[in-house]
């Protein structure tokens, strides 16, 4: 027992040991006496590395502040600086680490790089909805924005000198010079352009992904060291091998498929009309909680939440302009007292005054009474009843056109409504289903309730003065970024709802029905007891074809191989468990070379027997535990698990030459490109497949029958 237990012992002491960065007395000594590490932060590269409300913000700067913190470092952001500043910076040793940075020959004379890079990035052309620049070729005579001192810059001056340059101080500023229409389009990476048109609300831009160019394929970003400082390099390789795969994904999630809060982009005519207005005054209804409400001169509810949440997207100061009835707000409005109404449904009336922006809120109305009133199914129901509404709200032409039938009483608010219908004065009261609920919690009515509804539904938006288009814009794009989780939010802060929906009157309609309802399943059970058997046979012959259709459907009719939808499915399952147990993964993507040339010179049939013949070859050729499959045309894919780079390569050649050695019966030999490519640490299924693509499409690209790893 003594040997077992001291085996257990040394083995989870040598876990522990394994789990943990072992660093040399040197650089143990170098992370004493250098504790700070003095890292750029870019002004808004985001979700890279940006700054928002005076703190560093990003992917790459998440990811520096885990390596620094798990190695024993501190860091100091300093931003503020162009990106051609940093990079001066780090030369002249005034900064010492940068967090994302494309390896470059110029770069190398000054920075010393991380093994593992950051992040995998693909670039996209930036520009108008109305335009479909699919190539950079396309481009040319055109003028594109790039960011001064990035890397897309060299580039384009290098291969395509014919696209015309303007620069931009950051990427937000070229983003506004392709709205602006001073630039026709801007290149960046394709996911830093999605998530500032999203975080943004650029509307009206869109961008395309550059996957086919040797120029402007996918770009690793690494991080970048001073030259004189290799210690750093040493440690900072160390962490990041020990980063779990874990950390890396959660980061992966946070900052690129995850966009939280937006901001608003607008254009010349709208940010130069916020500048000089400065306050944009509004107007409310002073009580109808929990919609909104004035109390000691603020505004609350629902409507100020929403007020305050595009205050913040728009860095702009709303002004309330108090008033002591929903009749003076309207009169404030006709009266250009204020610019617009936190809350109003849309009337044919007051459309002669006002522009409406799109409903933030749809209400249902609801019918109150005392509580010994059964449910009410429509207000046709009470003939002669007298039934309240506040005064010059919308719907109370709605129910003097549909209900002729009852008596509507004017109200003063909700509070009056209710109090007359507890006294007796009045027979029920009309409003919305939020403030009446509202009303009923928080003023304790004990012999009140909801006791219906109407079928008609009412919409709120804010309502702008006629005249003033402008605003219009600026209030329809400010409400268009608050999130649809962020409306719930709001909404379950302010809202309880319980309604009575008993009506006594139907129990022994509703039991007849049960009992019609029982006697027809019983019927129904003893005809289903006489099909049983048959069923069973049924049933049996229906497996053996689902089988055989779930092969079917797996796999390519022409070449046995699996189809694409199978090598979808395996790669994700493949990706997963490569992670999960952290082995290795690699894919092959061959294409055959002029296939195309086969069909023409040979006939469609005789192409059909050159894929079949590959694809026998491949299959024969591989392991069992392999997935080959067809991707579409001629493009075949392989995924090997527990393959590292160096052996899927070998693979490659060993394919490569029995393709090229088979007698296909043609005049001509048959060859193929291949690109292989192994999981990264960073890679999800479209950056693995992306950069496969990218190396075959290199492969063809220098002269075909040829391998392009990486």
């Amino acid at each position: 027992m003594s040997v077992f237990k001291l085996f257990i012992f040394l083995f989870l002491f040598l876990n522990l040991q394994a789990s943990e960065l072992i660093f040399t007395q040197e650089e143990k000594n170098f992370i004493k006496e250098h504790p700070v590490l003095r890292v750029q932060n870019e002004r808004s590269w985001a979700p890279i590395d940006f700054r928002a409300n005076g703190k560093a913000k990003g992917y790459a700067v998440d990811n520096i502040k885990l390596l620094a913190q798990k190695a024993g470092f501190k860091v100091r952001f300093i931003p503020g600086r162009s990106w051609s500043v940093y990079l001066q910076m780090l030369d002249e040793k005034r900064l010492d680490v940068i967090s994302s940075m494309k390896i470059t020959p110029q770069r190398r004379n000054y920075t010393i790089f991380l093994k593992y890079p950051v992040l995998e990035l693909y670039n996209g052309i930036l520009q108008k909805k109305e335009t479909h620049y699919g190539s950079i070729k396309e481009l040319e005579g055109k003028i594109v924005a790039v960011v001064n001192g990035y890397y897309q810059e060299e580039l384009l001056k290098l291969h395509y000198p014919k696209v015309k340059i303007i620069k931009a101080k950051d990427i937000l500023e070229a983003m506004n010079l392709v709205l602006d229409g001073q630039a026709d389009a801007t290149i960046e990476y394709h996911s830093v352009l999605q998530y500032n048109i999203t975080r943004y609300f650029f509307t009206g831009l869109h961008s395309v992904l550059l996957l086919k160019n040797k120029h402007f394929s996918s770009t690793r970003q690494y991080i970048g060291i001073r030259n004189d400082w290799p210690l750093l390099q040493s440690i900072l390789d160390k962490t990041a091998k020990s980063q779990s795969h874990k950390i890396v994904q959660d980061l992966r999630t946070k900052w690129l498929t995850k966009i939280q809060n937006r901001h608003i982009v607008l254009n010349k005519d709208e940010r130069l009309y916020l500048k000089n207005k400065k306050v944009i005054s509004f107007c409310s209804d002073p009580n109808w909680l929990p919609i909104e409400k004035i109390e000691h001169n603020k505004h609350f509810g629902i409507a100020a939440e929403y007020l305050k949440r595009m205050s913040s997207n728009m860095d702009i100061r709303f002004k309330l302009i108090p008033t002591t009835s929903w009749n003076q707000s309207l009169e404030y409005i006709k009266s250009k007292r204020c610019d617009f109404l936190s809350s109003v449904i849309r009337t044919d009336k007051r459309k002669k005054y006002m522009n409406f922006t799109s409903s933030y809120m749809n209400m249902t109305l609801v019918i109150t009474t005392k509580s010994d009133t059964f449910f009410i199914n429509s207000l046709k129901n009470i003939k002669g009843k007298r039934i309240g509404i506040v005064s010059n709200y919308a719907y109370k032409k709605i129910l003097k056109h549909d209900y002729s039938n009852v008596e509507i009483v004017t109200v003063k608010n909700v509070y009056d409504g209710l109090k007359r219908v507890e006294s007796g004065d009045i027979y029920a009261y009309v409003d919305t289903l939020e403030a009446t609920s509202y009303e009923l919690r928080t003023s304790s009515f004990s012999n009140l309730k909801i006791s219906g509804k109407l079928e008609e539904k009412i919409s709120l938006s804010f309502g702008i003065r006629k005249d003033d288009f402008i605003l219009f814009d600026i209030l329809e794009k400010a409400l268009a970024s608050i999130s649809s989780t962020q409306k719930k939010k709001i909404y379950d802060k302010w809202v309880y709802v319980s309604i009575d929906q008993t009506d006594y009157s139907l129990i022994w309609k509703i039991l007849g029905a049960l009992a019609l309802l029982l006697f027809f399943l019983f019927y129904r059970y003893k005809i289903t007891l006489n099909y049983n058997s048959q069923l069973l046979g049924i049933n049996k012959e229906l497996e053996k074809l689902n089988i055989q259709l779930e092969e079917l459907s797996q796999t390519d009719q022409l070449t046995k191989l699996s189809n694409r939808r199978c090598l979808d499915e395996n790669l994700s399952h493949e990706i997963k468990r490569a992670i999960r147990y952290e082995t290795d993964l690699c894919v092959i993507l061959i294409d055959i070379d002029y296939f195309k040339k086969v069909n023409d010179s040979y006939g469609h049939p005789q192409g059909d027997e050159v894929l079949k013949k590959v694809a026998q070859i491949l299959r024969e050729n591989s392991r069992e535990v392999d997935t080959v499959g067809r991707w579409g045309g001629e493009e075949f894919l392989i995924i090997l698990s527990q393959v590292d780079l160096e052996q899927a390569t070998s693979m490659c050649e060993k394919l490569r030459q029995k393709i090229k050695a088979h007698d296909f019966g043609l005049k001509d030999p048959i060859t193929a490109s291949f690109g292989v490519t192994k999981l990264h640490i960073m890679d999800d299924e479209h950056s693995l497949l992306s950069r496969v693509d990218s190396n075959l499409y290199e492969a063809k690209d220098n002269g075909r029958d040829k391998i392009i790893a990486s």
